[in-house]
């Protein structure tokens, strides 16, 4: 199985998501999986601010951090490469490009070739919930509010055919169980 993992450059959720991944790095609990990685320009910025890029990098999955407006990577999905997609955490403003159709960055250039395909894709949306609680680079418990029209595009894009959307890191079982 062969898993594109796409990193946006959300806070909450990127510790979770880096631990996720440096975990499954040696075993074998989720059968033979390969991950490659793709981080938006504001990801590599996010996961250094957080302190997680170390981590990220430790995983041992390539790496290939977004330096184009084209998004080169996504010729990979036409070539049958992946079987699925992931965007792990998904800001409100890729959730909202991905529901709309827009496809003009990284993530969104991936999600909607990803749905031509027909991989299944999985959504971790930052803005996910009416309350949420986050935790800042510095370790600050903050409250954030999503507003309505994230969640309206939320509701939007999980109505899209083939899209699962995670409500929390716990849930990326959920992803290896969809694909064996």
């Amino acid at each position: 199985m062969k898993i594109c993992w796409v990193i946006t450059g959300a806070g909450h959720f990127l510790t979770e998501t880096a631990d996720f991944l440096y975990g499954i790095r040696n075993t074998r609990s989720f059968g033979e999986v390969a991950i490659d990685l793709f981080f938006t320009r504001a990801a590599v910025e996010v996961s250094a601010r957080y302190g997680k890029l170390p981590i990220f990098e430790a995983c041992g999955f390539p790496i290939c951090r977004e330096n184009d407006y084209s998004s080169s990577g996504v010729i990979y999905f036409a070539g049958g490469r992946y079987d699925a997609l992931v965007i792990a955490p998904a800001t409100a403003n890729t959730v909202a490009k991905c529901a709309l159709g827009i496809a003009d960055s990284l993530a969104s250039n991936f999600f909607a070739q990803g749905g031509k395909i027909g991989v299944p894709i999985f959504v971790l949306p930052t803005d996910g919930e009416e309350n949420i609680v986050s935790v800042t680079p510095s370790g600050r418990k903050i409250e954030i509010r999503p507003r309505p029209v994230d969640l309206a595009r939320l509701g939007e894009l999980s109505r899209y055919p083939g899209v699962t959307i995670l409500r929390s890191p716990e849930e990326y079982e959920i992803i290896f169980g969809n694909l064996k």
